[in-house]
């Protein structure tokens, strides 16, 4: 990970949920290019710790995934913490 923050500082909102940057990263893709990576930080959904997912920089669309991987449960609904 690297210190580049500042290009991709700021916070995201999907369905309700505050995403933060926590930092920024590059990895090499397969054909040999560098892909930029932000690392986000929320909290779980259900239980509301802390955890952390990962999006490329130029993804077109951001759906990241709303819950720790503890809760973590691809096609059911999220539900508050006060539900």
């Amino acid at each position: 990970m690297n210190a580049a923050n500042d290009n991709f500082s700021g916070v995201r909102t999907y369905h309700g949920q505050r995403y933060t940057v926590a930092d920024t990263c590059e990895r090499e893709r397969s054909n040999g290019t560098l892909a930029t990576i932000i690392v986000w930080r929320s909290i779980c959904a259900n239980c509301g710790a802390p955890f952390a997912i990962s999006t490329p920089a130029r993804a077109a669309t951001f759906k990241p995934n709303r819950r720790c991987q503890r809760h973590k449960r691809p096609g059911h609904r999220v539900r508050s913490v006060e539900e």
